[in-house]
């Protein structure tokens, strides 16, 4: 194996988008606790310490979950599964980057947001995967509380202290997470049946499930518009009415879609609600950012 290879491997098992979309969030939260006066040694570290500490979950959370891995048409070809790196090294690799992830927040940022992170690798590697994920159907609506410690450790990377609008973008997250991993889950489901775990597209079959990612996605369009609407700065009416009706043309475009699902439940429409829900928390964090900074 070539070098450039086996570093692309040790990479990938950081699950790098997941860790760069805890990065956004986090981000997304200090332009929303202090706008475009953020220090930018403040979002420099943000950035470097979430995605350390997200990139060291993910490596974690491969190595436990290599033997499942190994049952699964999208994961067995990964670097463990496939044997091109050593389980040993990746737990090692994790671990000193959630180390680090957590020590340079504490030294460069605050401890509140060092515990923060911490708490979200903690709950991603034992609450999610050790814990609920072989064991329950619901087991992404708990564990999947993992990601609201980004939009926490933001906000407290920026004020030092979490208010209720920090604690909003993490209800946010919260809500946002179940329907997003459905998608995938009823998409790939017959991977998950195989190799045994209780996801609730295996459990409930593909109709059931659909009917609970476009509940659980649908109550977000409510809880955005609110969250929208909160911090909003409402100086600038024309800004305000413009960035909403952005938001209301995206909430309606994802509904349009999570109700197609329900009629017709099929991997290919689970599979384009799972891409539309990364795109819709994107894009619905920029239109919130940009109606609060504007």
């Amino acid at each position: 194996m070539s070098f450039v290879n086996r570093i692309g491997d040790y990479f990938s098992v950081m699950k790098p988008s997941i860790a760069l979309l805890n990065v956004f969030v986090g981000i997304a939260a200090i332009l929303l606790a202090v706008g475009i006066s953020a220090p930018l040694v403040v979002l420099l570290f943000t950035a470097i310490a979430g995605f350390f500490s997200a990139g060291g979950a993910g490596a974690i959370n491969c190595y436990i979950d290599r033997e499942l891995d190994k049952h699964m048409s999208r994961t067995r070809n990964r670097a463990i599964p496939s044997g091109r790196i050593s389980a040993y090294h990746i737990l090692v690799l994790g671990a000193l980057l959630s180390i680090m992830g957590v020590g340079l927040a504490a030294v460069y940022l605050n401890v509140l947001t060092a515990f923060f992170m911490g708490a979200g690798v903690f709950w991603y590697i034992f609450v999610y995967t050790m814990w609920l994920k072989p064991r329950t159907k619901w087991n992404i609506v708990i564990g999947g509380a993992a990601g609201c410690f980004s939009a926490l450790a933001g906000w407290s990377a920026a004020t030092g202290t979490v208010t209720l609008e920090g604690i909003l973008i993490a209800v946010l997250i919260f809500l946002w997470t179940p329907g997003h991993f459905w998608g995938l889950a009823i998409a790939k489901s017959k991977d998950y049946a195989s190799a045994e775990v209780p996801m609730l597209p295996v459990v409930e079959g593909e109709s059931r499930s659909s009917f609970f990612t476009a509940l659980s996605n649908i109550l977000l369009f409510p809880f955005t518009i609110a969250l929208f609407l909160l911090t909003a700065n409402w100086s600038n009416l024309v800004i305000v009415v413009g960035v909403g009706s952005a938001l209301l043309v995206l909430n309606i475009r994802f509904a349009v879609a999570n109700v197609r699902l329900t009629k017709n439940p099929n991997p290919f429409g689970a599979w384009r609600v799972f891409k539309l829900s990364a795109q819709y928390l994107f894009l619905a964090l920029i239109l919130i950012v940009v109606g609060h900074i504007l």
